[in-house]
This record gives C-alpha cells, sequence and structure tokens, in this order.
C-alpha cells in the first residue's frame, strides 16, 4: 500500500489502484496520522484539526466514527487505538514524504555531485503539487505545509548546487531565475544564481543580480545584502570569478562545532523545524529543550553541519554547562570572551568591563551571517547577554528547561526534544552494533530498545555494551542487561556524564523541594499517563497546589504535559523517581491515597454507567478523601475512555503491594467500562488478579463477583468451557447469598447458551428468575425473564410467550430507568419478531436498541444490532442496505479487535452468493 502526502492526499492498494477517500475530513484524519507514522496522534489534536472551532456535539463518538470508515476503507487493521489518541501502523517507505526526506538525507552523506544529483532528482520526483493540497483542515496540517513546503525549497537548492558542481551551468541559471522570481526574499537562492552566472561566464549578469537582489530585500525587509551576496559582487567587480568560492586567506572564520558521533539519527521533522524558523524570515533563535540524555546537542550540532553553507561567516559554540554536576556554570562574561578570542581580537583591543566586551562582541557580529550555538543553558539570564544584535546572525540554544523567559523576551522559537521513535532507536543501535547482527535477532533488538527507553544515551550505552561483546548474540545481551538491571544500575559507569542516574540527578537537584518530592511520588504511579488530581493524591493535597510544582518540573524536562492536565515521562526516569521514593520510605502511603483518589472516582462513575448494579462498601480513604463527580454518563464514560489503562495498571499494583480489597473493588469499577468497549482480553486479566487477591484476603463475596465477571468476559471470547468452570466456581461460593447465587445462575445460564446447551440454559434462567422475585430484585429479574423469553422463541418455537416475557422485562427496566437491560429487550424481541418473518417490526427493534446502545457508548453491541439489521434487510432483498449495515457493524468489530470481524468480513465479501440462515440471537446478560 503507497500513501501520498506530496500533493493531494491519496492511497494506492497493492496493485496501485487509488482508494477512494471523497470525504475531506477523512483524507484530513489519514495525513494527520502519517504525518507522525507510528507515533501516536493525541485525540484532541485530531479532533482540533478535524473541526477546529466547530465541534460536533460529541467530538470523541465522531472522531471514533472517522476512524472506524478509515479502517474500512483501508481493509486493513492500520489504525490502532492507544490510551492517549491513534497511532497509524505502517512501513515508513510506504509513505512518500518519508522516502523524500530519505533520499534527501542520504543526499547530503555523499560528496559525490553525481550521486547527489541522482538521489535529489528522485527525491524531488515524489512530489506531484502542493503538499496536503485541497485539505480542508486546522492547525495540524496548516503548520505542517509550509515546513513541507520549505524542506521541498531546501532539496531543489542542494540539487541546484549539485549541478553546479557538475558543470550545468547555464540550464541552473535558467532554474534559478524562475526560483528568484518566486522566493525573492531568499538570498542562498540570489546567491547561487550569481555563482551560476559568474561560473558560466556571465559577469555583468551577476552584477544585475546583486542590483536586483539588493532592491528587493531593501523593500521588503529593509536590509542590506548579507556578507556572501557581498563578497560574491566584489569578486565579479574585481574580474575574478574564482573569488566566489574562495575566501580570503585574510578573514577569520571560526568553525566551533563538536562532534556529534554515532549516536545521532533520524529526527527529520525536527531538522526541518529548525530550517523553516532559522532559514526563513521567521525568526533567529531556536531553543531546543529535553530531558537529559534525549539528544538536545546531537540536534544543534547536526543541523548546524547541514546548515553551515548558510553561514558564511563561520559558527560560534559554547557549552555554558548549566546542569554540570559540579554545580560551575559558565558565566556569560567567560563565554563572550571565548567568543572575542575565536573572532582573533587581539588582548589589548578588547576592553576590561563585561558591558564593554558584550558591545563588542555584538559590534563584531554586526553584518555578519553567523551561527552561535550555546549549549547546556541552566536559564534565560545565561543566555540573553550572548544573543547578537541584529537579524543577520541566528542562535540556537539547548537546556533541559524550555526557557520561557527566553521565549517571551526575545521571541525565541521553542522546540521540545521528545524520546526518539523505534524505527530511530533501531536505526541508532544498527550503526553501533551492526545491520547484520540487528537483523538476525528483530525480536532481541527490540527489547533492547524497550530496555532503554528509546533515550539516546541510554542506547548508546546498550549498544556499547553489545559492541564490547561482539560474540555475543543480542537475546545474551538483553538477558543480562535483564539480569543484571537494578534500577538504573546498568547504565551506571565511570563517566558521570554517561552514568544515567548522575545525568538525571544533576536536574533533579536543581528544582524546588516541593517540586522533587511530587517527582518522586510520580514513580509510585504505575500507568502510562498521570492525570494532575491522581497527582495531587499521591501528594495528599489539591489539583491547585499541585500546579506549580507540575509547571516547574514540566520546565525541567522531568514531566511532559503530552495533554492538558496529563503527565508522562519516559520509562528510564520513572524508575529513577521510583528509586528516589522508596529511599524516602514515602511509597506505600502515597500509594494508598493514590488508590483511594481512584476507587472513589472510578465508583463515582461507575454509578452513571451502571446505575442500576449492587452496591458495594467503600474501604475508608486514608489521608485525603479527594475525589472526581460527573455531571452525567457521557462524562463518566469519558473520564473511563481516558484513565482505563491506569485503572488496569492500578489493579495490578494493589494486589501486588497486598492492597487486596482496592485490587478487588476497582475491577468491580471498571467492568462496566471494559464490558462496553470490547476489551475483554484486559477483563479477563483484571479480574484474575481480583480472584486472587480475595483468595488470600479471605474475601468470600468478592471472589464470587470477580469469578462471575471473568465468567463473562472469557464467553465474550467464546472460551466458553473456561467460562462454564467460572461460573460453575461463582455459584458454588454463592449458596449462602440468595442475589449473588441468582446473579450466578444467570450467568451459568449464559454460558450454557453459548454452548447451544439451550435446555439446561433455560433450567439455569428460572431458578434466577425465582431468586431474584423472591428477593425483590427487579432489575435481576428483568434480565431472567427477558432471557427466558430468547430461549421460549430460539429453543422452543414458544413465540407469543417470548414476547410476553421479554415485554414484562422490558417494563420492568423502564421503570428503574434501565436504558442498557432496556435495549437487550428491544434486541430479543427483534430476534422473536425476524423469527415469525415480521420484518418490519423486526427491523423496527433492533432499530431502537441500537439507538439506546450508541447512547451508551458499547460498541460491541452497536456491531451487533448492526448485524442483525443486514440480515434482516437482507432477507427483504435489499442487498445494498445490508452492505451498509454489515459494514458499519465491520468497522465497530474491527476497533475492538473481536473474533467475529473476520466471519462478518467473509460474509460481506460473499453478499452476492448463498448466504444461508444464520439467524443468531446476542443472548444477552445487561443487568
Amino acid at each position: 500500500m503507497e500513501f501520498r502526502l506530496l500533493g493531494p492526499v491519496e492511497v494506492l492498494d497493492d496493485s496501485g489502484r487509488r482508494i477512494e477517500l471523497a470525504a475531506n475530513r477523512l483524507r484530513v484524519l489519514l495525513a494527520a496520522l502519517l504525518l507522525q507514522p507510528n507515533r501516536v496522534v493525541a485525540g484532541q489534536e485530531l479532533m482540533d484539526t478535524l473541526w477546529e472551532e466547530d465541534l460536533p456535539a460529541r467530538p470523541r463518538a465522531a472522531l471514533q466514527t472517522y476512524v472506524s470508515r478509515l479502517r474500512t476503507l483501508l481493509g486493513r487493521p492500520l489504525i490502532r487505538t492507544e490510551a492517549a489518541g491513534y497511532v497509524i501502523a505502517v512501513d515508513a517507505g510506504d509513505i512518500d514524504l518519508t522516502r523524500f526526506r530519505d533520499l534527501v538525507g542520504a543526499s547530503t552523506e555523499t560528496t559525490d555531485a553525481g550521486e547527489r544529483v541522482q538521489l535529489l532528482t528522485a527525491a524531488l520526483a515524489l512530489w506531484r503539487g502542493e503538499p496536503l493540497a485541497g485539505l480542508v483542515a486546522g492547525a495540524l496540517i496548516r503548520d505542517a505545509i509550509p515546513t513541507l513546503t520549505e524542506e521541498r525549497l531546501h532539496a531543489t537548492a542542494l540539487l541546484l548546487t549539485a549541478r553546479l558542481e557538475q558543470g550545468d551551468h547555464a540550464a541552473v541559471t535558467s532554474e534559478l531565475r524562475g526560483l528568484t522570481r518566486r522566493h525573492p526574499l531568499r538570498e542562498s537562492l540570489w546567491a547561487l544564481l550569481m555563482q551560476a552566472q559568474i561560473k558560466a561566464g556571465r559577469p555583468a549578469d551577476a552584477l544585475a543580480t546583486f542590483s536586483e537582489a539588493s532592491h528587493r530585500l531593501a523593500d521588503e525587509l529593509g536590509l542590506d545584502p548579507g556578507p556572501g551576496l557581498r563578497r560574491l559582487h566584489q569578486a565579479v567587480l574585481a574580474t575574478d570569478a574564482r573569488a566566489a568560492a574562495v575566501r580570503s586567506t585574510r578573514e577569520v572564520i571560526p568553525h566551533q562545532l563538536p562532534t556529534v558521533g554515532r549516536t545521532f539519527v533520524g529526527r527529520d521533522a525536527e531538522l526541518a523545524e529548525l530550517d523553516r524558523v532559522l532559514l526563513s524570515s521567521t525568526g533567529s533563535i531556536a531553543v531546543i529543550s529535553g530531558t537529559a540524555g534525549v539528544g538536545k546537542t546531537a540536534l544543534a550540532v547536526r543541523w548546524a553541519e547541514r546548515a553551515s553553507v548558510q553561514f558564511p561567516d563561520g559558527q560560534l559554540y559554547v557549552n555554558l554547562r548549566g546542569f554540570d554536576p559540579t554545580g560551575e556554570l559558565v558565566s556569560p562574561e567567560d563565554a563572550v570572551r571565548g567568543f572575542l578570542d575565536a573572532l582573533q581580537m587581539m588582548p589589548g583591543r578588547i576592553p576590561s568591563g563585561a558591558a564593554a566586551q558584550y558591545a563588542l562582541y555584538r559590534t563584531l557580529l554586526a553584518n555578519r551571517r553567523m551561527l552561535i550555538v550555546l549549549d547546556n543553558a541552566r536559564n534565560a539570564a545565561q543566555v540573553r547577554f550572548l544573543l547578537p544584535g541584529g537579524n543577520t546572525c541566528r542562535v540556537v540554544v539547548t537546556s533541559r528547561n524550555a526557557l520561557p523567559g527566553l521565549l517571551a523576551a526575545e521571541g525565541a522559537h521553542p522546540l521540545s526534544l521528545d524520546l526518539m521513535d523505534r524505527d530511530q532507536a533501531r536505526s541508532l543501535l544498527g550503526d553501533a552494533v551492526g545491520r547484520q547482527r540487528l537483523q538476525a535477532e528483530p525480536e532481541a533488538a527490540e527489547e533492547l530498545v524497550t530496555l532503554a527507553a528509546r533515550l539516546p544515551l541510554a542506547l548508546s550505552l546498550v549498544a556499547a555494551h553489545a559492541a564490547a561483546h561482539p560474540s555475543w548474540s543480542l537475546e545474551a545481551v538483553a538477558t543480562d542487561l535483564r539480569r543484571t538491571r537494578q534500577g538504573l544500575d546498568v547504565f551506571a559507569g565511570e563517566d558521570e556524564a554517561t552514568d544515567l542516574r548522575a545525568v538525571f540527578s544533576w536536574s533533579y537537584q536543581l528544582v524546588t523541594a516541593t517540586s522533587a518530592r511530587v517527582f518522586r511520588l510520580a514513580g509510585v504511579h504505575p500507568g502510562p499517563d498521570l492525570p494532575i488530581a491522581a497527582v495531587a493524591a499521591l501528594a495528599g493535597t489539591t489539583p491547585g497546589r499541585v500546579q506549580p510544582a507540575l509547571d516547574e518540573l514540566e520546565r525541567a524536562h522531568l514531566l511532559t504535559q503530552h495533554s492538558p492536565g496529563r503527565y508522562s515521562t519516559h520509562d528510564l526516569l520513572h524508575v529513577y523517581a521510583a528509586e528516589l521514593v522508596r529511599q524516602h520510605h514515602e511509597r506505600h502511603d502515597s500509594l494508598r491515597r493514590l488508590l483511594d483518589y481512584y476507587l472513589r472516582t472510578a465508583d463515582a462513575g461507575d454509578q452513571w454507567l451502571r446505575p442500576h448494579r449492587d452496591p458495594d462498601e467503600l474501604p475508608e480513604p486514608a489521608g485525603t478523601p479527594y475525589a472526581q463527580s460527573f455531571g452525567g454518563y457521557q462524562e463518566a464514560f469519558d473520564w473511563f475512555e481516558e484513565e482505563w489503562t491506569n485503572l488496569v495498571a492500578l489493579v495490578e499494583q494493589a494486589a501486588r503491594r497486598e492492597f487486596d480489597t482496592h485490587a478487588t473493588q476497582l475491577a468491580r469499577t471498571i467492568t462496566g467500562f471494559l464490558e462496553r468497549r470490547g476489551l475483554w482480553s484486559t477483563w479477563v486479566d483484571v479480574m484474575a488478579t481480583a480472584v486472587r487477591a480475595c483468595e488470600r484476603s479471605g474475601d468470600r463475596a468478592g471472589q464470587v463477583m470477580a469469578r462471575r465477571y471473568r465468567a463473562h468476559a472469557l464467553a465474550r471470547q467464546q472460551r466458553l468451557d473456561e467460562a462454564r468452570v467460572e461460573a460453575e466456581t461463582a455459584l458454588e461460593l454463592a449458596k449462602h447469598d440468595r442475589v449473588a447465587q441468582a446473579w450466578c445462575e444467570r450467568m451459568l445460564a449464559f454460558v450454557l447458551a453459548q454452548q447451544d446447551r439451550l435446555k439446561e440454559s433455560f433450567e439455569h434462567d428460572l431458578i434466577a428468575s425465582n431468586l431474584f422475585k423472591a428477593a425483590g430484585h427487579r432489575t435481576g429479574q428483568a434480565l431472567a425473564l427477558n432471557s427466558l423469553g430468547l430461549l421460549h422463541a430460539s429453543a422452543f418455537g414458544e413465540y407469543e410467550q417470548a414476547l410476553q416475557n421479554c415485554r414484562e422485562a422490558q417494563r420492568l427496566y423502564q421503570e428503574v430507568g434501565h436504558k442498557l437491560g432496556e435495549a437487550a429487550t428491544w434486541d430479543h424481541l427483534g430476534y422473536t419478531y425476524r423469527a415469525q418473518s415480521s420484518h418490519q417490526d423486526a427491523i423496527s427493534c433492533y432499530q431502537k436498541a441500537l439507538a439506546l446502545y450508541r447512547d451508551l457508548n458499547d460498541l460491541y453491541y452497536q456491531a451487533l444490532m448492526l448485524q442483525h439489521l443486514g440480515d434482516v434487510q437482507l432477507e427483504l432483498g435489499d442487498e445494498s442496505a445490508a452492505g451498509g449495515s454489515w459494514a458499519s457493524a465491520l468497522a465497530l468489530l474491527t476497533e475492538i479487535d473481536h473474533p467475529a470481524a473476520e466471519a462478518l468480513n467473509e460474509r460481506l465479501r460473499a453478499l452476492g452468493s448463498d448466504l444461508g440462515d444464520n439467524r443468531i440471537a446476542s443472548r444477552g446478560i445487561h443487568g
């Protein structure tokens, strides 16, 4: 499959046929995902770019619908749902933009002009017009277009330069004429045009070009030509064309950049962003910030090397040592004195005062085209005096802090550097240990990437360990790292600069005591991200009081705010925080506060999702009673959508730390959500953990609940023998409690029905109905009646009795306001009418059930109702309507990764053939 972004957005299948994406928002969604392939794109970011201000009433549900439609059109499960958003898993080589960037990157690695011409010609041939042409979208797409356009222009300039080296002066001159007309403010293009004219023996044309460029720059920007253009002008006037390529030996051209080494790979998007900001007229300062070891210096130096042609007067570099373990910062005074020495100022001509030296430094840089790299700055004050005046120079600052003061006062452009993606991490590892070794053991290579948390410094240490043992397999290296890894010990070394624990400590020691405590406590949270309310619970305070600490930790890149109010950190920093919290003996109490917060909030949310569930008594909170409340069903569901991965991790953590009651109750509170979202495999595992916790604590009632729900989840996965064992075990344990026994009888009936043991199912449902009735439990009674009604229809053909039971169940459900149960009665009524060939009545029932399931966000049952509708529509001979219903059902089944998706897909393909009688009842268990 081929994806095209360099022009109108297109998708070609394996045969080269274009897949039609008629709707603008489908193309926008696909483009937004492909701009960050194999990386999670936040759901909020996607909603903003799809609708901007004009959000639909339920934007999250609308986004899910578009994702489902796109999955269906692509015909493959490429788009994966993650906790924070969505990710499209594609081979990078299938995207024209990635191939373009790879070809351009390869061209910068070779010194052969002919090879550069071939690579760059192939890269530019991928363009079919303006990038992302024709899309009507929000900021994510709008911001990408100028960056992509800039990349194309940069590649064009590289190609023309290579062709000049080959002697293609006349043709290049003609092409540059057109480029300078379209981009009149780019001095680099005017300089290229003058060089081409000089090399072609046309000095008069070069003089005319200089004059035209001067007028354009003065009229549009109020600037004089830069030193590069001026030198070319002087070279022509001196009738020495060779001066265009040869600098005067009397000029001082400092080149102070350090070497990057082999730890730099990828970062194409970040390099392109620096190109856009610093090689255009939009800005003169870029601040690269990020966590320790993420590769900020490597990025700054690699970009400076790439862009060196744009800075003919040289590059200045200083390591300001803002996070040095000794605490000895390089002062602005020392840094500027070093710069004056690099510019070869005679000592006798350097004034004694700092202010005078700063002024001399700015004077020397005036009208020069120089790059200044200020590496490892602690704060804005350390940088501010080193900024040149005017706008001919460019500055790149790197820091672990975001330097908001520099952004606000100096108009600097922020670039936050994240962890490497997995492709980049594998590439770095392959460069160090050898590609063949990497390709021979892909699974071991993936584990090494995971162990290093995709952090470049850690990856370099892992790679060095592997390279030091060339006879070891990568699996042996990974085993050794797992065996010896205790916290961050495996990443320790004699050199503090490459000891991860030491490197992290330099940032940790510089934050305030309150922020340091919040960072430590973050190591207690086991989930993938950390909402502000959870941080407040850990600290035993309120969200408002913990916010300043989070702001400081974000500025220090010890935490990242990946979406509003939600924070995360990479695995190795999390390990470091966990080490610290153990040293301070804070783990037990903070974990208890965290579990109390999540349990009370999840219970409040579950009361909206399952308002008629039997109540449970929660453990008394210790330290903080804080919990969130919800204004309605949708608000509660959205909270679970954001938090379910954290809740699942907390169930495991609670059981591991022997908070058995919390583990059991948390498992119960997320049951309704896991069922609605079709997350049955997760549900099975969560309830297995709850069973173990209850067995250890002797909680008989909790074990009944956990085994019953686990039986339900196993049945949904069609693991029916296991489900029956769990249901029978739960029933045996529940003999002491009439209501609990009734629920277990109902569950066993449900499992038996799935096994087509309908007579036995009927008997257990009858027992459940009588037990519920005796206990005055209307919700349970309605559930049992509804199930009995379906069995009367499906097992015995007793349709009138079926209708009577289902209508009575519906009446009970409506009396107590149980929408989920009411939806199940419409489903079973639809089955009964269909069995009697009352097709229109069946369609009406299924449509009512579908509407209720949509209100409840129950994806599986929405899919099931759509499938039933399609079945009835096919029986009426309406193949088009049936195909539409089934396609919508398939999209939902694919989204929840349900095993029934494959069978339904086959039915869709065979729609024109004899499908036979495939009447499948839902045999619902709602209650």
